[in-house]
């Protein structure tokens, strides 16, 4: 039962990271074209998705932490690569990004190595 909970945990963790990254290259799409000046940095700070992305990846990080603290590393750790999938498929819907059958071998391939990792 408790890895069930913690692949829950997990699942909410890294949605909340890769939707944070999601928004931060949505942000920075946005901004775009992007150069390092007082202009455009400050743009940056009134990017409410930049913004929006930024406190989702501070929340997941806190989250990250608690999981850390609750569950041994040994475990926590290798189910980071939800992310890889999630990132993907967010990659493909959201931003219709082209994704290929190498990419795809790789992704399954991580997360068979992960799910090795745990006890289901």
């Amino acid at each position: 039962m408790k890895t069930i909970y913690l692949l829950l945990f997990m699942l909410v963790q890294q949605a909340m990271s890769v939707i944070g990254q999601l928004l931060l290259k949505m942000g920075m799409a946005a901004a775009s074209p992007f150069s390092w000046t007082w202009r455009n940095v400050g743009r940056l700070f009134i990017n409410i998705q930049l913004q929006t992305g930024l406190l989702l990846l501070i929340a997941a990080n806190v989250f990250w932490l608690w999981l850390l603290n609750k569950y041994p590393i040994s475990l926590v750790y290798p189910l980071i690569s939800f992310g890889f999938v999630f990132s993907v498929l967010s990659g493909i819907w959201i931003l219709h990004e082209q994704v290929s059958a190498w990419q795809w071998i790789g992704v399954m391939l991580i997360m068979a190595g992960s799910l090795c990792m745990i006890k289901i």
